[in-house]
């Protein structure tokens, strides 16, 4: 049951990435139907871990948010940055997709600026009525999270575990991801 939920969050999740020193390709080499990629496609872009992650976040209030305090809930971390333009593209997707379940305390979503410029993203998001609760690191970022292509997005189960690791652009409006979530909540 549990590989085949990985494999539907997995199979909802677009291949797409923006690394930190790259120039954006076209539209075309940037999307691929979700519908497409079954877990076994994707390879190394989707990580199964089975040790609880710890890291540090703050909020633009100068609170520090731990994951270990969200133990007990499923919690969905973007990694992204205002400059990424696949980034900005999921941006309004993953923004519905908090709106849409926000009201549900067994779920946390976290939109984490790797730039650490938490002023200007929190501009960014201002500007494009984006709701998203908005993060930078607090400290160094587990190797088990570490990537040098953004967005990424990570997904931990109510044990703190990776439930799903992806880096790459992803469509947030793909039922199978809402879907995934609400059963991993379910757990």
């Amino acid at each position: 049951m549990e590989r085949k939920l990985l494999m539907m969050i997995a199979g909802a999740l677009l291949v797409v990435g923006c690394a930190n020193n790259t120039k954006e390709t076209g539209d075309k080499e940037n999307t691929i139907l979700a519908d497409s990629i079954a877990m076994e496609k994707v390879g190394t872009d989707v990580k199964e871990v089975t040790v609880g992650v710890s890291a540090s976040f703050v909020d633009i209030n100068n609170r520090v948010t731990t994951l270990d305090s969200l133990r007990g809930k499923v919690v969905v971390m973007n990694f992204w940055a205002t400059w990424c333009p696949p980034c900005i593209r999921e941006m309004p997707s993953l923004n519905t997709l908090f709106l849409d379940l926000k009201s549900n305390k067994d779920i946390v979503f976290m939109a984490i600026d790797v730039d650490e410029d938490i002023k200007g993203a929190s501009k960014f998001m201002a500007k494009n009525k984006f709701d998203l609760p908005l993060y930078t690191l607090h400290g160094p970022l587990p190797s088990e999270l570490e990537t040098s292509s953004i967005p990424m997005t990570v997904i931990l189960d109510k044990r703190g575990e990776v439930a799903v690791q992806h880096t790459g652009m992803v469509d947030f409006g793909n039922p199978n991801i809402k879907d995934g979530l609400l059963k991993l909540i379910a757990e």
